[in-house]
């Protein structure tokens, strides 16, 4: 049996692990790692010095240092502050409030990582659920999905945005010009969807007679308003790091030694309460990726995908959209837009398509679609590792009933979108 047969056989019994949940995911992903370390040795894939590699490591640190930071700004009290700030300034009502946090994860994620957005955004919900008495799980992975529709808004606010704009010249402009429209189309179905299907109106009045009785805690302000300071400045220097030629690791953590420098936090405390599980699941699963692609199995997909594209420009605008998703959904999306792009330029070469539609389809198509399983998304793993943290549960059949049809209502109405715009000439 070669090595694409058997990568192909770990890849079915990942994906159905996932599903059945007959182990947890991070058990999973370590596990699919360990099967793929070992076959892709055994058949000179890779060496083992390619592993730590394989892991992405400096993505794994950087997500560390943002987890060890938040847990910080958690630990002085600022998301509490945050959150009775809405309850007292707003003063809106429980569908007002869950309202605004999914439209603030929207805003958030498009001007920073949308893996930080969430981060904030989270934390926030998970406190203003006590004092609105709400479960805090659906909005949670709603957020999640509306941080993946923020990062088309700039280039630097998703990794696959960023990968096709530096290689094809797409500016700035040309991103808020395509995916703005777009990005307030899908936010205000998303608003539409969670209200018809999700919103449980029965408590509303009386989460406004509980709110007035709920005590501020205390809080020391001056280390509240260090700790803002020190998260803005680190949203603008990871913004900026590559700029000046700093790795964004580094720059997370130099933020993570001045949150305990000035908060007087205890570290080891601090670091016992991190939740662990995310890295875990994206280094091993970022192993299993890798192997994937080693093996030849993404090729094969490929090849299909190039068939596909054969079709007309506005047919394969539309198939390349649902392509990407699906793809995104079951691998991380920076393979499978490493994996594409070069198939899309091979076929715009050859068939004399309009490259700009593609490309285009390639960005939003793996952004959005990632956001069809619970950890096909950075954003949404994360919102549903937190909720886990607080003692809440949210399973692959949960998410896939209640989100998975947002998600591919949004893909539906992103792939419209761009062949409106492709028929138009707009692109």
């Amino acid at each position: 049996m070669g090595p694409t047969l058997t990568f192909a056989l770990i890849f079915i019994a990942t994906m159905l692990l996932l599903i059945a949940e007959l182990e947890h995911r991070v058990v999973v992903a370590l596990l699919a790692a360990v099967l793929t370390s070992y076959f892709g040795i055994s058949y000179g894939l890779f060496k083992a010095e390619d592993i730590p590699h394989m892991m992405e490591l400096d993505t794994l640190l950087f997500i560390v240092a943002s987890l060890i930071l938040f847990q910080s700004l958690e630990a002085t009290g600022l998301f509490d502050f945050l959150s009775f700030y809405i309850v007292e300034k707003l003063k809106l009502g429980k569908g007002g409030v869950l309202s605004l946090l999914l439209i603030l994860s929207t805003l958030f994620s498009a001007v920073c990582e949308n893996y930080i957005a969430i981060l904030v955004m989270a934390n926030v919900t998970l406190y203003l659920s006590k004092i609105y008495d709400f479960n805090p799980e659906e909005p949670l992975m709603m957020e999640g999905v509306l941080g993946n529709l923020g990062g088309l808004m700039l280039p630097i606010s998703s990794i696959p945005g960023l990968i096709v704009s530096v290689k094809k010249g797409i500016g700035f402009l040309e991103f808020m010009r395509i995916s703005g429209p777009l990005i307030f189309i899908l936010t205000l179905v998303s608003l539409l969807y969670y209200r018809i299907f999700l919103f449980d109106k029965i408590e509303e009045s009386r989460v406004e007679k509980v709110i007035p009785e709920k005590e501020v805690p205390s809080i020391d302000q001056s280390i509240v308003y260090k700790s803002l300071l020190i998260f803005v400045m680190f949203v603008v220097g990871v913004a900026v790091s590559e700029q000046i030629g700093l790795p964004i690791t580094f720059t997370a953590f130099a933020f993570v030694v001045l949150m305990f420098m000035f908060s007087g936090l205890n570290p080891a405390k601090v670091m016992s309460r991190i939740n662990w599980e995310v890295p875990f699941f994206i280094g091993g699963f970022a192993v299993f990726v890798n192997g994937l692609e080693k093996a030849g199995v993404l090729h094969v997909i490929g090849e299909y995908t190039n068939a596909i594209l054969g079709l007309n420009v506005e047919t394969a605008v539309v198939m390349l959209v649902f392509i990407c998703g699906v793809l995104s959904a079951l691998v991380e999306n920076v393979p499978v837009v490493l994996l594409l792009l070069p198939i899309v330029d091979d076929a715009v070469a050859s068939m004399n398509l309009n490259p700009r539609s593609l490309y285009w389809s390639l960005i939003i198509g793996s952004s959005i679609g990632g956001g069809l399983t619970i950890y096909g998304s950075i954003p949404v793993l994360t919102a549903a590792s937190l909720a886990e943290e607080k003692g809440y549960k949210v399973t692959v059949g949960d998410y896939s009933r209640k989100i998975m049809p947002l998600v591919f209502i949004h893909l539906v109405v992103s792939a419209l979108y761009l062949d409106g715009l492709t028929r138009l000439n707009i692109l």
